[in-house]
Formats: C-alpha cells, structure tokens, sequence
C-alpha cells in the first residue's frame, strides 16, 4: 500500500496581513494552491493546500532590514539554488518577490522565503 501524502497544512495564531500577503505570493508563483483564513477577526488559523511543490518555507519572526543593493546576496545566503525559490519582502510598494524588488530597486523588510 502506497502511503498517502499530507496535501494540507494548518497554522495557528497568525492569521495577520503580513502572512496572508506571503501565501497570495507562494499561490502567484504556484507553490501552493489556495488557502483559507479562519476567524480573521481573533487569533485565528490558516489552512493552506499544498501543490507539493514546497521543500521549505520560512517566515521571519523579527523583520530583518535588506537594502536593494543586498537582496541578491541575501537570496544566495538563503536559496540553495539561484534560479529555485523566493525571498519575500515587505517594501514601500507592498509585498514583493526578490525579483520585483531588484527590478523595482527597493528595499524593505524580509517576511520569508520559500522554495
């Protein structure tokens, strides 16, 4: 018998824009494929379908600080490939991949990083 695999994964207690804005992202570059917020008025919980496409993802506790001129070194250090996987970051323009940042030549706040 083939084991069955686990295509959905519950988070509890951070149901807050900053993560919602990271799975919209992960759904935009076909990580994952929906995601549901409940009770977004409390703490909640969020339920996220897989696409299996994830190895790791990562969300920043602490909000770490990244110039445009340093993103590229930042995904090198996080990534394990250059060409697999998103840093997200938080910039004046909204939440953005590292490719939109570097094209934009902005800067924010790292959210996470998945590939």
């Amino acid at each position: 018998m083939i084991p069955r695999v686990v295509t959905t994964a519950t988070f509890e207690s951070i149901a807050s824009g900053c993560v919602f804005d990271f799975f919209v992202n992960c759904i935009l570059k076909g990580y994952i494929k929906n995601f549901e917020v409940h009770d977004p008025h409390r703490v909640g919980r969020i339920t996220v379908d897989l696409q299996g496409r994830v190895n790791d993802c990562r969300a920043l506790t602490y909000r770490q600080d990244i110039k445009a001129k340093d993103i590229k070194k930042y995904k090198t250090l996080k990534l394990p490939i250059c060409q697999w996987g998103y840093v997200v970051i938080s910039t004046p323009d909204g939440v953005l991949d590292h490719e939109e940042a570097i094209q934009r030549n902005v800067g924010g706040q790292v959210l996470g990083y998945f590939h």
